[in-house]
């Protein structure tokens, strides 16, 4: 089997790489601690959601309670759990959204999610079709709408989610945008 890499056998076993095989091995290592580097810097140049100072606290009866390094974020017209460790989706990542007066089987929740990607190139990502679902025992306060997208790339992707309320004569839109960095 050849090497790709330029060996010269100079017996017993000692191989030595030439000098373009040596330029090659150190141009890769190179380019894969810029490549590192350039993935740190778009990452901190990446408006990333975070916690306020202030955080958002549902309205009663709606749990503030969210898992560890998560944070509700929004209004009580739409709020959702951000989640800070994101990855590459390509089987549809799940998003809970919540609103003040969502009852569950009640109507098709009319949620539309779209995200795009802010720090290169990459598809436009939508849901326009999504479900609905409660926790056992919690009566409204357990119940929820949620969409799945695919993130397609690892980079910084906002996401912005829309809710039309049909309930009355008049609809209501309410919107909630966050960005997050999404890992490989």
């Amino acid at each position: 089997m050849r090497s790709r890499i330029p060996l010269r056998d100079f017996g017993k076993g000692a191989y030595f790489v030439n000098c373009r095989g040596l330029f090659l091995i150190f141009l890769l290592a190179n380019c894969s601690g810029w490549l590192a580097s350039s993935v740190a810097a778009d990452r901190q140049n990446c408006p990333i959601t975070r916690p306020s100072d202030r955080p958002f606290v549902p309205p009663q009866p709606y749990s503030p309670a969210v898992g560890s390094d998560e944070f509700l974020y929004g209004s009580a017209a739409l709020w959702t759990v951000v989640y800070p460790g994101w990855h590459v989706h390509r089987d549809g990542g799940k998003l809970p959204f919540f609103r003040q007066g969502f009852v569950y089987g009640k109507e098709r929740p009319r949620l539309t999610v779209v995200a795009r990607r802010l720090d290169g190139e990459g598809p436009l990502v939508w849901s326009g079709l999504a479900g609905s679902g409660f926790m056992e025992g919690k009566g409204l306060a357990g119940m929820f709408m949620v969409t799945g997208i695919d993130i397609p790339s690892s980079g910084c992707w906002e996401i912005g989610a829309q809710y039309v309320d049909t309930s009355r004569d008049v609809h209501n839109v309410a919107y909630l945008v966050y960005m997050i960095w999404v890992e490989p």
